[in-house]
């Protein structure tokens, strides 16, 4: 028995010199480090989106204590019942909260920052709700660090218990609009390039109605993000990012508007093949302290033959 316990310490001693010998010599161990740890966000409307940033005047920032550069991705988590604060709920679904930018290549002493943007769907349940979520910051690729790091935000949301109609309280400035409502396209080729405006003619325009100016951003989405229903006989587009646009930002004076142009490109892979896809163009206005979203839904259905 002697033996065999000197034996287990001398490899216990091993290991420990293993570990000591793996850390960085320029001791990069400082870590990751974030104020946004607690952040609660009050009085919220359904059918409403808020970028958190602009809501509570806090961005989502991660900093690098370390001497060495590091890759840091960030997650979206539903809380235990454990780890729930007194009071609140486990958010209903993690698409609720997007980033938009959830991966960093942070340097020595610089932050990784994003804006975290929460959309409430609109469903009177969701009335008087007080909802927690986590946003887990870590880092991905060991590199010189003999462990991943990692640290948890806490976000407390509390949504409003009277249903706020937007349009009353800021009559007309915000108003747009987007043309067409949708798109149809058929016979579209696996692995070739598509300027829709060259195959049917269109574009898509948005128009200020305001009399005020405004920033508004386009990007592809899925329909479920959306919170759209796809249709019987079509499905949900598994790489939204397969259509693009000339323009992803662009600002607009009072009454004027903006024409987009669209570019769809399959990959080319069967199986893409013979499908029926929707796509979900978000058309979105950014304002200081929440969002609002119009829809445009392309309907695709690619050819048979690959």
């Amino acid at each position: 028995m002697g033996k065999t316990g000197i034996g287990m310490r001398a490899y216990l001693l091993i290991l420990f010199l293993m570990l000591l010998l793996s850390l960085p010599r320029d001791g990069n161990t400082g870590g990751i480090s974030t104020s946004f740890t607690e952040v609660t966000v009050r009085n919220l409307s359904i059918g409403k989106n808020y970028t958190i940033g602009q809501k509570v005047n806090r961005q989502l920032r991660v900093r690098n204590k370390g001497k060495n550069s590091i890759e840091l991705k960030m997650e979206v988590l539903v809380p235990s019942k454990s780890e729930l604060k007194e009071g609140y709920e486990p958010i209903p679904d993690a698409s609720w909260i997007e980033m938009e930018k959830d991966y960093f290549s942070v340097e020595p002493s610089k932050n990784a920052m994003t804006n975290v943007i929460v959309t409430i769907p609109r469903n009177k349940k969701y009335l008087g709700k007080k909802y927690q979520v986590y946003i887990w910051s870590h880092t991905v690729g060991k590199g010189n660090l003999p462990i991943a790091l990692g640290l948890k935000s806490r976000l407390l949301l509390e949504i409003s218990e009277k249903e706020r109609d937007l349009s009353q309280e800021f009559a007309g400035k915000f108003d747009f609009a987007v043309f067409p409502d949708e798109m149809v396209l058929e016979n579209v080729k696996i692995g070739g390039a598509y300027d829709i405006k060259k195959v049917i003619g269109k574009v898509l325009e948005v128009k200020n109605l305001s009399r005020y100016p405004h920033i508004y951003e386009i990007r592809s989405i899925s329909a479920k993000r959306a919170g759209i229903e796809v249709e019987d006989g079509y499905e949900d587009c598994p790489h939204p990012d397969f259509l693009t646009f000339d323009k992803s930002d662009f600002g607009l004076k009072r009454k004027k508007k903006s024409k987009v142009k669209m570019y769809l490109n399959f990959s080319e892979r069967e199986e893409y093949a013979g499908k029926k896809y929707i796509f979900v163009i978000r058309i979105r206005l950014l304002e200081e302290e929440f969002l609002l979203n119009r829809y445009l839904k392309l309907y695709v259905t690619t050819a048979a033959e690959f």
